[in-house]
């Protein structure tokens, strides 16, 4: 198994997450001396209210950045280290691009989107609804689980349309929802994603591959796919 990543991106998504805290807790800080500047018989002025909305604009800018990018949001180590004993037909790539999907892998099987989530606890999807036992406190501070299957269209369909783009609409597409947490307890029925966790991914994705003949792509073809990929990450940026 192979893994390529956009460490470039990263840093630099990650930096500019940082930016804009530290630029929002400069504006709540200002804002906050400026009300104790002001006569405190009257209403406060129109310009501590307008720092405090935008401090908690730069804010929210930061935590969008970060809950990507952060050191402890990105799971490629993660997913490379659960498939390290395939070949080389599996190459994982992570961060192409800003507005690709994080986690791109090409396998035996085809092209796959790896949805990573972190989530613990009771996780069931039944028919693309998802629910979770978690922490609703800790869901103040995260996102929360969300819709994982919604996640994995929307990123396919970004797949797709990069594969159309160098007429490799052919090439067979899935997606993955990987659990990264060992603590997540999984149940599901009829979900339209392939849902595991690291320790069977290895596994799930050699039965995806199929044996023999039945193998979706041969190595020939894997090589052809793998080298658009790595000329699309040797020309990525590292803003976008």
């Amino acid at each position: 198994m192979q893994l390529v990543a956009n460490q470039q991106l990263v840093k630099n998504r990650t930096r500019l997450g940082l930016v804009f805290h530290s630029g929002a807790m400069a504006v709540l800080i200002g804002g906050a001396f400026l009300s104790t500047q002001l006569d405190p018989t009257r209403d406060i002025a129109w310009q501590t209210w307008a720092a405090f909305v935008a401090g908690l604009g730069l804010y929210t800018l930061g935590q969008t950045q970060l809950r990507r990018w952060g050191p402890g949001k990105r799971q490629e180590e993660q997913l490379g280290q659960a498939i390290r004993s395939l070949d080389d037909r599996y190459k994982l790539y992570a961060f192409l691009s800003a507005s690709l999907p994080d986690y791109i892998l090409v396998s035996p099987a085809g092209v796959q989107v790896i949805i990573a989530r972190t989530d613990s606890g009771q996780i069931s999807c039944v028919k693309d609804r998802w629910k979770s036992s978690g922490s609703r406190l800790m869901s103040l501070f995260g996102p929360g689980l969300g819709n994982p299957s919604a996640d994995a269209a929307k990123q396919l369909q970004k797949l797709r349309q990069l594969l159309t783009e160098h007429k490799l609409e052919d090439v067979p597409t899935s997606s993955l929802i990987v659990f990264t947490n060992p603590k997540a307890q999984l149940r599901i029925e009829g979900c339209s994603s392939t849902v595991t966790r690291t320790k069977e991914l290895k596994d799930v994705l050699r039965r995806m591959a199929g044996k023999g003949t039945n193998v979706a792509l041969t190595t020939s073809r894997i090589r052809e796919i793998q080298r658009v990929f790595d000329e699309r990450m040797q020309a990525a940026h590292s803003w976008r």
